[in-house]
Formats: C-alpha cells, structure tokens, sequence
C-alpha cells in the first residue's frame, strides 16, 4: 500500500469498498463501478 505524508491512501484504503453491480444495471453504472474498483485495486492492493 502507498500512503502519502498525511496517512490519506491509508484512510481511504481503510474505508473503501469494492462496489457491485447487477445485470440491471446500464452499462454507464458498471463502467464506472469497475473504473472504481481498478483505483482500489492500485491503490490498497486488492485483488
């Protein structure tokens, strides 16, 4: 994990959750929930 001088990726890292999406969703909201989970990923390590 990187963090910053003020702890701050430490923070979010801590906070985050990756988010979910169904089949009803549009194609817009799952773009954008796995645009999310990719920062995470880079972000806090996830997997």
């Amino acid at each position: 994990m990187t963090t910053t001088g003020s702890g701050a990726s430490k923070v979010y890292c801590g906070a985050a959750q990756p988010i979910r999406w169904s089949a009803a969703d549009s194609d817009e909201t799952i773009r954008q929930a796995k645009a999310h989970n990719a920062v995470v990923r880079r972000l806090c390590g996830w997997r």
